[in-house]
């Protein structure tokens, strides 16, 4: 739109229109119809395209047109590729905007990286996030994107770039954090639980990536139960000693942890089976390299054939210990000792529990004679539990012990 130039004998002077002045003999300028027309129906496109209806005694619609459109922002669509996106404006853009300028684009293709805008065929320029840094990828799912042209020393070199706004559903960029209100980067979660890695078998310890301190507790062996000797003989019985829990430890480390090796102890085999009976084995010791370590259980004692009653099984007087720990180094607990109360009442010794498993459960035996298998432990670093036989009864195999354990929680 512009004023009528072109129209013969218009009349504008200075490029405007004039008054007629009859003192001074000049005529006024002329209004062709043509232009008067064109004035009227721009304004009542505005008018319309704003969802009014035209009313010739209302003179402030083209202000509430104006106002309405500018809710209603254009939306570009996206005609380029992932992580390389183009749109069409109309009329087309001459030459890169100035600061500050708009573009909302519907985004057709989510970025996987670094990202770049070209708006009509415009010199391709990158895609910033608000933290004045390239994108990494998940900041344009497909949707609607707000995007800001922006000139600014020590931003992509001066050299202009397009920073993200916003974009629905995308990933938002953020400056480093420096007061306490505000939004931090990843890199900034110092301390951030990023991992619980449980071992139940030995190997390497390969930390996640971006582990920078784990806590790490260790579980030894179980000890095996003591098995009985025989009891052919009227009037005697025999019971053995419950396998004792491996022990415990619990550290911090921030350091020197990285590619050490995972040792997970084995659980003590049960006594075997002999006619004089025989001790558990002991558990296998787990650790973390030379960091942190905790002692198989103690295998439990065999139980003799005795005709003397009420008396106990012999309780082993060593238990494994936790070494190295920073929080706390547990040492195991004794499996208990099995009772006999007559020769045909008796109750087997039970192996100790830890608090990652049960040790083998106590089993008893009454008039009738025979003899009962130690129960096995369950879970990780429990003791087994022990055998033992009345009148009548054969040796019978101790309970196995419960492997060991290693978790490990690894923070940022």
């Amino acid at each position: 739109m512009d004023y009528p130039i072109s129209v013969p004998s218009v009349g504008l002077v200075g490029g405007k229109f004039v008054d007629e002045d009859p003192l001074a003999g000049s005529p006024g300028s002329l209004i062709p119809s043509q232009w008067g027309n064109a004035v009227t129906d721009e304004i009542l496109h505005t008018i319309v395209a704003a969802g009014l209806d035209p009313d010739e005694e209302d003179n402030t619609q083209l202000l509430s047109a104006i106002r309405l459109l500018n809710k209603q922002p254009v939306l570009l669509t996206d005609t380029g590729a992932v992580n390389a996106y183009a749109a069409s404006n109309s009329p087309a853009l001459a030459s890169l905007p100035d600061n500050g300028y708009i573009q909302r684009v519907v985004i057709a293709h989510a970025n996987t990286g670094p990202s770049t805008y070209a708006p009509d065929g415009q010199a391709s320029k990158p895609i910033f996030g608000l933290g004045l840094q390239p994108l990494q990828g998940g900041e344009l799912p497909i949707g609607i994107a707000v995007l800001m042209y922006l000139v600014q020393a020590g931003v992509n070199g001066g050299n202009g770039a397009w920073i993200l706004l916003h974009s629905l559903g995308g990933a938002s960029q953020v400056s480093p954090a420096v007061k306490s209100q505000h939004a931090m980067q990843l890199g900034q979660a110092v301390g951030r639980l990023i991992g619980v890695r449980t071992f139940t078998s030995s190997g390497v310890y390969t930390p996640t990536a971006g582990t920078n301190a784990v806590v790490v507790e260790v579980c030894g062996g179980g000890g095996g139960g003591g098995s009985n000797s025989s009891t052919p003989s009227a009037g005697y019985a025999s019971t053995g000693t419950g396998g004792s829990s491996g022990a415990t430890a619990k550290g911090f480390f921030t350091s020197a942890f990285s590619g050490l090796a995972i040792t997970v102890g084995a659980g003590g085999a049960g006594g075997v089976s002999t006619a004089l009976g025989a001790d558990g084995s002991n558990g296998g010791s787990s650790s973390l390299g030379a960091l942190i370590s905790a002692g198989g259980g103690v295998g439990g004692t065999a139980g003799a054939a005795t005709n003397s009653f009420p008396t106990t099984s012999v309780e082993k007087s060593t238990v494994a210990v936790g070494v190295g720990g920073t929080i706390y180094n547990g040492a195991g607990a004794a499996g208990d000792r099995g009772l006999v109360f007559a020769a045909n009442n008796l109750s087997s010794g039970k192996g100790a529990s830890t608090p990652f498993g049960a040790g083998g459960y106590s089993k008893q035996l009454a008039a009738g004679g025979g003899q009962v298998a130690g129960a096995n432990a369950t879970g990780f670093g429990a003791g087994g539990g022990a055998a033992a036989s009345v009148t009548g009864g054969v040796n019978a195999a101790g309970g196995n012990g419960a492997p060991g354990l290693v978790i490990i929680w690894e923070y940022s």
